[in-house]
């Protein structure tokens, strides 16, 4: 049996609504020799009907015993991926139909491929992820994405076509990670990604549709999950203390440097989580935190949403 030259990897977890979509998005590529694998991370919702009721035999199906976080779905599917490339798909969006064919036609030996992402329903001015289009090679692949582009890229997995060795090495480096995870679950994997890659390309397609699930697990704002954002990132950064003893890794020219970006981005997001953490501080979380978070990464946009904050007598947490 021909091995699948490409391998689609998809954790489900409660996604039901938009599964159908994300799955028949890929079932109907024009490239056939694909294979699915599709993780159900123990949902709870009708989800695993959903993917129970397609047949088609490029689909593998793993179920979970117990809930373990996107990272560690991702992680299963990894293993048993035996394309030469890999595709992440989130489990509420999805692929147009040529993307995998555009993609193969791209890859000119490159172990990493960018394409576009887009957001549907169009969301009027938002931030989408610059396409590092231009041929890089080796260490200039951190410095134009990590350190260079910083706040243009989306430091994840999706909008890109990796190597399945690419990956496979990647993830080797992170595997004493058990935990799980549910925020910046993405961001240490793809910073080795960019690390070990060895050459990487781009093109000018939004092939990836990036969907608006409000009830997503990363946009429910509740006291609990504002902490375990909170947790997750404070563990994350001990795993960047870890991996700094990474001969592998460290002895690449610019990881120190976009270590500390990383490294400041998590701060960031913990600072933003706290913003909305209730308790008993004298001087308003709110604005506490917002203030903090500057020191991490300046943006403009935090001094704006202060002012309204502070405009609305903090009715208007942004």
């Amino acid at each position: 049996m021909t091995n699948p030259k490409v391998s689609i990897i998809i954790p489900v977890f409660n996604t039901s609504k938009y599964l159908k979509k994300s799955i028949s998005s890929c079932i109907n590529q024009t490239f056939k020799n694909i294979e699915i694998i599709i993780i159900d991370d123990k949902s709870t919702d009708s989800s695993l009907k959903v993917i129970e009721s397609f047949s088609d035999s490029r689909i593998k199906l793993i179920k979970n015993t117990k809930n373990l976080g996107t990272f560690l779905a991702r992680k299963e599917g990894i293993k048993i991926a035996r394309g030469e490339y890999i595709i992440f798909l989130d489990s509420d969006d999805y692929l147009l139909e040529n993307s995998v064919s555009l993609l193969l036609d791209s890859i000119k030996d490159a172990c990493m491929i960018h394409f576009g992402i887009m957001h549907k329903p169009i969301i009027k001015y938002a931030t989408l992820p610059k396409i590092h289009i231009n041929e890089l090679r080796d260490e200039n692949i951190t410095k134009e994405i990590i350190i260079d582009n910083f706040n243009k890229s989306w430091l994840n997995l999706a909008g890109r076509m990796y190597k399945t060795k690419l990956i496979k090495d990647s993830i080797e480096k992170i595997d004493f990670i058990d935990r799980h995870l549910i925020s910046s679950e993405d961001t240490i994997l793809f910073f080795i990604i960019t690390l070990l890659a060895k050459k990487s390309i781009g093109i000018d397609e939004n092939l990836y549709i990036y969907c608006q699930n409000d009830s997503s697990i990363t946009r429910v704002r509740t006291q609990e999950k504002l902490q375990k954002q909170i947790d997750d990132r404070t563990y994350l950064k001990e795993v960047l203390k870890i991996i700094q003893n990474n001969k592998d890794l460290n002895s690449h020219k610019y990881f120190k440097q976009s270590l500390k970006k990383i490294d400041d981005m998590l701060s960031y997001f913990i600072c933003f989580s706290k913003k909305f953490i209730c308790n008993d501080d004298i001087i308003l979380p709110y604005l506490k935190y917002s203030i903090i978070s500057m020191k991490y990464m300046p943006r403009w946009q935090i001094l704006v949403k202060m002012i309204i904050y502070l405009l609305t007598f903090g009715k208007k947490q942004l």
